[in-house]
């Protein structure tokens, strides 16, 4: 009994030094522990799946979904998951644990999966909540964009791959006209 009473109190006695005198690197740019990892991935899965909606995804899979789906991906998906324009975000490393590229690796979760993480967030990962930002039918949609982004129809892929492009664009820094620096006055002889 004693053996199992000291180790507690090293284990409880070894969080508290970490934790108190800044062991514990909480950096985004450092990499999670394999132990870290397994126990957050773990333990994510288990409370989604617990707590993601019964059913399928209400919205029927459609090229007017699958373009509104893909407009809202771009806006508020793509900077940090991957889009047309890069299906590698920079982002992607900027995160701890790292952002998953939906786009370029389709994820094979459930569509209720990705809907609830879309719309509750991951704590400590960067995903923010979702909802009452987007409507639960944007949500739909954009999980049903991300599920069939692999196989869009062409007249969608185009409109998706146009939409990224206007982005990019859109957010180009706009250069000012520079004015010519008035000519030299000829030198006096």
């Amino acid at each position: 009994m004693l053996g199992i009473v000291s180790t507690l109190v090293l284990i409880a006695l070894g969080v508290y030094i970490v934790s108190t005198f800044g062991l514990f690197p909480i950096g985004a740019d450092n990499p999670p522990f394999g132990l870290e990892r397994y126990l957050a991935g773990r333990a994510m899965n288990a409370y989604v799946d617990r707590n993601a909606p019964e059913g399928t995804n209400p919205v029927a899979v459609t090229p007017a979904n699958l373009a509104d789906g893909a407009k809202e991906y771009e806006e508020h998906c793509a900077f940090c998951h991957g889009g047309a324009a890069a299906k590698i975000s920079p982002m992607q490393r900027k995160f701890s644990p790292g952002a998953p590229q939906l786009t370029n690796r389709i994820p094979r979760d459930s569509e209720s999966w990705l809907y609830w993480v879309t719309k509750h967030g991951v704590r400590m990962t960067g995903m923010p909540a979702w909802d009452g930002v987007l409507s639960d039918d944007d949500m739909w949609k954009i999980v049903a964009f991300i599920k069939n982004s692999d196989k869009l129809p062409p007249d969608v892929a185009a409109t998706w791959k146009a939409m990224a492009s206007r982005k990019e664009a859109d957010e180009a820094p706009a250069l000012e006209p520079v004015e010519a620096a008035p000519a030299p006055a000829p030198a006096a002889r």
